[in-house]
């Protein structure tokens, strides 16, 4: 702008000359000095009289204004200078005392750190004396089963009445001691190994502690995306938790229906016993009293022969005759009261066991029942007792299995549920640690926001497998359940088994002319019948021992030895050999000598 005033100025003096006739020549204008510019004006304007005064007098002020303006700026500039220059004091102070304090609070952290490795490794020892305590004491115990077992050998020699027997069981017990100590040696191996990984897994500890220490200065504050997804993994704990409480609650009303049927069960094979001893009274007392009335009949026939000639003689005799045929009648009468009594109790508590599905269903099994605890027919009842209490113990076992199963499903459950919070803990202390330490910066944003993003991937990816495991021992327990419900219906269908063809009770007629003959045959057919019964039961009951596992063989045990006649001696042998063939270390049963066919003393029949 004073270029262009300057440039006019010298113009208009180079149009207009002059009065000393010699033409002024401008003076260069200087852009950095203002009063070199105030001169040149100055002189310009002496120099040209024909331009106004006002327009340079106002320009002037304006220049000078503007001077005025600039220098306040610059003394304002000045002072913020100086006012930085004591920030910058004073924070440079501040940085050192916080410095000294951080290194203070370090070496606190550090010596705190110490005191707990120090105390770590005090609980390890404490640990290692208390396992080696505990195995001193199997040790101990194993010594007093080693003595007891001497003992045991000691009774058996003196017990034992052959020489080769008595080596033999020496030489078996001291087997037995061997493997058993074989055992002991290989737990006492593994368990050195455990505790060599152990320490190995205490060191690799003590380097991941080192090395997340040195993260630790690198890692800073979480953000808030890891903070709600920490809340949702809350919810989902507070929903596992709940699943965990309805599986729990399932369980025991399981278990409470399951001890309720084999209270039902025990009910009824107690009642069921003391009706059939009951049962079994009245039958003897009525065959006595048939077998009485039968002689009384006899004689008296045989004295109607002799002494035809008297009549009145012969007249009280069939009145005795008559009276005693009605006598018999009433028996007769009262024991088929009792035998439809007995089977109407036994219906109602079969269905309160098993509730029956239809009305024909109800029908068969009363009529069934009726024809199980009839006179002729006990051994069929011993067997399905015992039929009933292998189905018990069939579902008692299934219901251990299912326990044993629900509780290892919820071991994982409650171990991540219980460390879920000490992980929440431990990275909120974290969190606070490096918010303490050091303060956030836009870079340390930057890579805390990829730590948490891949720290919520890994808890999602967690969650998924969780929640895929829970699936997945639904779906066991889901299909527990339905064998449960099968085994139900092989019991209720065991119960039911029975021949197609059965005779018919036929009610007894007072007739005095129906001879002993028929009678004695019809009770052969009937125990011919009941021994086909148990044949075919016996059939069924071996073919399921031969073709099942060795856990469900052990059940069965009882029933077959029941049905052959076996002695305690035979089914201790059948026990051992089933727990030879269930165990890993075990020496075979070798056959006694003195187990040979209970003839000397057999027991009653079955059929």
């Amino acid at each position: 702008m004073f270029a262009k005033l300057k440039k006019k100025i010298a113009e208009e003096a180079a149009i207009a000359p002059r009065p000393g006739g010699a033409t002024r020549i401008p003076r260069s204008v200087s852009k950095e000095s203002v009063t070199s510019v105030g001169a040149d004006s100055g002189d310009d304007f002496a120099s040209d009289g024909s331009s106004s005064r006002e327009d340079l007098s106002s320009q002037l002020l304006r220049r000078n204004e503007q001077i005025r303006k600039l220098e306040a700026k610059l003394s304002d500039y000045a002072e913020q200078v100086r006012n930085l220059q004591k920030i910058k004091e004073k924070l440079e102070i501040a940085l050192e005392k916080h410095q000294d304090s951080s290194m203070k609070k370090f070496q606190e952290q550090n010596e705190a750190y110490q005191a707990n490795r120090a105390k770590m490794a005090e609980g390890m020892a404490l640990a290692l004396e208390k396992k080696d305590q505990e195995w001193r004491e199997k040790l101990v115990h194993l010594e007093k089963e080693k003595e007891m077992l001497s003992a045991q050998l000691q009774e058996m020699r003196e017990q034992s009445l052959n020489l080769f027997q008595k080596r033999d069981e020496i030489d078996e017990l001291e087997g037995f001691q061997q493997q058993e100590l074989a055992k002991v040696k290989h737990m006492l191996l593994k368990k050195e190994e455990s505790l060599s990984r152990a320490e190995q897994e205490l060191e690799a500890c003590r380097q991941e502690l080192t090395h997340a220490k040195k993260e630790l200065q690198v890692t800073s504050n979480l953000s808030l995306v890891l903070s709600n997804e920490v809340e949702e993994l809350r919810q989902q704990h507070s929903e596992l938790e709940a699943q965990r409480d309805e599986l729990v609650a399932a369980e025991a009303n399981a278990e409470n229906k399951i001890t309720a049927l084999e209270q039902i069960g025990q009910e009824l094979q107690t009642f069921i016993q003391h009706l059939s001893a009951d049962l079994q009274n009245v039958i003897d007392e009525k065959n006595k009293l048939i077998e009485h009335l039968q002689e009384k009949v006899s004689s008296l026939e045989k004295r109607l022969e002799g002494n035809f000639s008297g009549d009145e003689h012969v007249w009280e005799l069939l009145k005795e005759k008559t009276a005693l045929e009605q006598k018999l009648d009433d028996t007769r009468q009262q024991l088929l009261t009792a035998r439809t009594n007995h089977a109407e109790t036994v219906n109602l508590l079969e269905t309160q066991v098993f509730p029956p599905p239809s009305s024909t269903h109800s029908v068969g099994l009363a009529l069934l029942l009726h024809t199980e605890f009839s006179p002729l027919k006990l051994s069929s009842r011993e067997t399905v007792s015992v039929e009933i209490a292998k189905a018990l113990e069939e579902t008692r076992k299934q219901r251990e299995e299912l326990q044993q199963q629900v509780r290892l499903l919820l071991e994982p459950l409650d171990y991540l549920l219980c460390s879920l919070p000490l992980k929440v803990l431990a990275l909120e202390a974290a969190r606070a640690f490096n918010k303490h330490l050091y303060p956030p910066e836009d870079s340390e944003m930057e890579q805390n926001g990829e730590v948490a993003a891949g720290d919520i991937f890994q808890l999602q990816k967690d969650n998924r497998d969780l929640e895929q495991q829970i699936s997945e021992k639904n779906k066991m327990i889901k299909q527990l359940q339905q064998r449960m419900a099968e085994l139900k219906k092989t019991l209720q269908k065991e119960l039911k088994i029975r021949p197609d063809n059965e005779i018919p009770e036929v009610r007894e007629k007072p007739n005095s002319e129906v001879p002993n003959a028929a009678m004695t045959v019809t009770n052969n057919s009937d125990l011919n019948d009941s021994r086909e019964i148990n044949f075919e039961y016996l059939k069924h009951v071996v073919l399921k021992f031969m073709s099942c596992r060795e856990s469900e063989a052990f059940h069965l045990i009882k029933a077959v030895s029941v049905l052959l006649n076996f002695s305690q001696e035979e089914e201790n042998m059948l026990k051992e050999t089933l727990e030879y063939k269930m165990s890993w270390f075990g020496s075979k049963p070798s056959p006694k000598g003195s187990i040979r066919p209970s003839i000397s003393n057999p027991r009653t029949a079955w059929s």
